[in-house]
């Protein structure tokens, strides 16, 4: 389904960084993914989880050493902050609203990535949104039942709001 590279599409595009006076979009895939790491190597240190012998996919870290329970486990570790805040890497370090955010953003981007269309935009997928095309009806729509795209429904104009008179208001 590409739902991994829709998460790095989304770090690397949709959180911004407030510093000074003005938002900055900055990649985080790979800092997020060294932050995965340095979790999953802390809480395998503390004897809180085992990993396995070597990673599930190839050039992994440790994060992907271990089993999905563990993996589930290292992220509330992350989000409950149970982890040594100084040890994660730069933009990470001490900043523990920035950890539970991302944290809490790759629940939600895996959901969106599996659920919308990110899949059937298949080689346009990375482009920016208005040069993205559908290039097949997606696996998830048909799962879900979704109809799909209709380029003619009508815009939302509001709700038709009836307001009753009382005479006796002055």
């Amino acid at each position: 389904m590409g739902v991994h590279a829709y998460i790095i599409y989304a770090l690397d595009h949709y959180i911004s960084i407030q510093q000074q006076l003005h938002h900055t979009v900055i990649p985080l895939a790979y800092p997020t993914a060294i932050m995965l790491d340095t979790a999953a190597t802390q809480l395998v240190n503390a004897h809180q989880i085992q990993p396995y012998s070597q990673s599930l996919f190839p050039g992994g870290g440790m994060f992907s050493c271990l089993s999905r329970q563990d993996r589930i486990r290292t992220l509330a570790a992350l989000e409950n902050l149970y982890v040594d805040m100084y040890a994660l890497p730069s933009p990470y370090q001490n900043n523990a609203g920035l950890v539970k955010h991302v944290t809490d953003a790759l629940n939600r981007f895996s959901m969106f990535g599996y659920y919308s269309e990110w899949p059937a935009y298949g080689s346009t997928r990375l482009y920016p949104p208005e040069y993205r095309r559908l290039e097949f009806f997606p696996p998830i729509w048909q799962e879900v039942e979704y109809p799909g795209v209709s380029l003619g429904y009508r815009d939302f104009r509001g709700f038709l709001l009836k307001i009753g008179r009382n005479e006796d208001i002055r």
